[in-house]
């Protein structure tokens, strides 16, 4: 598989994930108890694995057929986690695991999802085609530079918003 980021962009990826990892905990002072900590940082790495892992492993067991060598990049069309679909029931999913749950495991999966998926929409940003295939692809939305640029902002606030509501 080609990777579409480079290894700047994945370590920026890695160091920003890390630095919210540092937030929550300290929001959340789960440093207090080491069970609490080990889980906590356990479940906020799974679901940035679950991201890596799909696109690097997971897609072959719900992807039909890859093809030839032309196709290779297909399976960027086929993520689970990159879906249309899946964008659109996130949000509805984040804000009930952060207003409902009290699960603090759940929160730092949720979170680590969502800032993981807002790194990759602002660093695919200036490809608006590629964007459209990563994250567009089930919709019908006729995608230009000026949309992909909207939804990353859009994108940002909604991001905010889930950290306000975690303040508070």
């Amino acid at each position: 598989m080609k990777n579409i980021f480079s290894k700047k962009q994945l370590i920026f990826k890695l160091v920003f994930s890390f630095l919210l990892l540092a937030f929550l905990i300290t929001f959340f002072k789960a440093w207090e108890n080491w069970l609490s900590l080990t889980y906590f940082v356990l479940s906020y790495f799974f679901g940035v694995i679950f991201l890596f892992l799909d696109e690097q492993f997971l897609y072959k067991f719900y992807q039909e057929k890859i093809g030839s060598e032309v196709n290779n990049d297909l399976h960027l069309l086929m993520l689970a986690s990159r879906n249309f679909l899946f964008l659109l029931a996130l949000p509805f999913l984040s804000i009930f695991v952060l207003t409902s749950s009290g699960s603090i495991f759940g929160i730092a999966l949720i979170m680590s999802i969502n800032f993981y998926l807002l790194i990759e929409m602002w660093q695919l940003r200036d490809e608006f085609l590629l964007f459209a295939d990563r994250f567009l692809a089930m919709s019908k939305i006729q995608t230009s530079r000026k949309l992909v640029h909207k939804i990353c902002w859009f994108a940002l606030a909604y991001f905010a918003f889930l950290i306000i509501i975690l303040l508070f």
